[in-house]
């Protein structure tokens, strides 16, 4: 059962964060990309502390050890900060279609370090459910924005910075998944997040024109809002919940709804066509992740975890 609630977390995590791809779309023209990810975290955190806070006496741990702290500042600079400025940063140099390509590569990485990090088996249907998730994140982009096959020096460089993203953000689900064994979920979130901004508002300061704050609609600042409440704390939540029954390098692979998601809420929320091309991908992408989900059956990952770490209904 609590597997099984696992997946569903999972499930409404990729949700969400395909919608904040969607929602960042929106607003680009009124802000700038790493302006938009240093106000989300920034809004998310006191959200969170109050979360704390209403659960303070269900046996929310506080990270006391130095093992603790180094932990969460992995997770908090890898993650929302370094993957995700770096993501920016390359899709700058490179195409779109190749940025989302390489992107969705972290699975590579994750299946990879969670072997002798985590001590994580290869079973066939991981393997199996790892291949047909990125053949169909390969035809949902080539699908929709074929490449030009034009490789320059400046678009390797980016490719690059984006391959090291990817490889980041692998990382983070891999320390997030050490940090939910002596932490609880949204402890992990919350430090692991205020640890994140100040490194991104140093980014955002220094690259971009940090003016432009000021002249943001109101609009933007609902989307914002939205995006840092339900995109960022609940999903968040939900994505670090979910790594206590599930493998990190099945997470990893689950995430590959993402792009399926975006797809459609693109179809339906900007108009974007959809091909067919990229309706195959999504369901090669839709049967990875069933392998995905039967490995981590067979393997009866929930035995794995101690008792009292259940999945906290009050998270949902």
């Amino acid at each position: 059962m609590r597997q099984a609630l696992a997946w569903i977390a999972l499930l409404l995590t990729t949700v969400a964060w395909a919608s904040s791809l969607i929602f960042a779309k929106l607003v680009y023209w009124n802000i700038s990309p790493i302006h938009f990810v240093a106000l989300r975290y920034t809004i998310a955190a006191p959200f969170l502390f109050i979360v704390l806070l209403a659960l303070n006496k269900r046996h929310i741990h506080r990270p006391q050890t130095r093992s603790d702290w180094k932990i969460l500042f992995v997770v908090g600079v890898s993650g929302p900060f370094l993957s995700q400025v770096l993501q920016y940063i390359g899709l700058s140099m490179t195409t779109a279609a190749e940025t989302l390509m390489l992107i969705n590569m972290s699975p590579v990485f994750a299946v990879a370090i969670a072997a002798p990090l985590l001590g994580e088996g290869l079973t066939p249907e991981k393997i199996g459910g790892l291949l047909f998730a990125l053949m169909g994140m390969v035809l949902i982009v080539i699908g929709g924005t074929p490449l030009t096959g034009t490789f320059e020096a400046i678009r390797l460089l980016g490719d690059t910075i984006v391959v090291i993203s990817t490889l980041l953000f692998a990382i983070n689900g891999i320390s997030g998944k050490i940090a939910v064994r002596t932490m609880d979920s949204i402890s992990v979130t919350f430090y692991s997040t205020l640890i994140g901004i100040p490194f991104m508002w140093l980014s955002a300061l220094s690259i971009e024109n940090p003016l432009t704050i000021f002249s943001l609609t109101a609009s933007t600042w609902f989307i914002l809002a939205w995006v840092a409440i339900f995109n960022t704390v609940v999903a968040f939540i939900f994505y670090y919940e979910a790594m206590k029954y599930i493998e990190a390098s099945l997470v990893q692979i689950g995430l590959s709804l993402i792009a399926v998601w975006g797809v459609l809420m693109a179809f339906v929320l900007l108009s974007e066509p959809v091909h067919l091309l990229q309706i195959i991908g999504g369901a090669l992408t839709v049967i990875g992740v069933v392998l995905a989900y039967l490995s981590s059956s067979r393997n009866n990952i929930e035995n794995q975890v101690a008792p009292g770490e259940g999945f906290e209904p009050s998270c949902a």
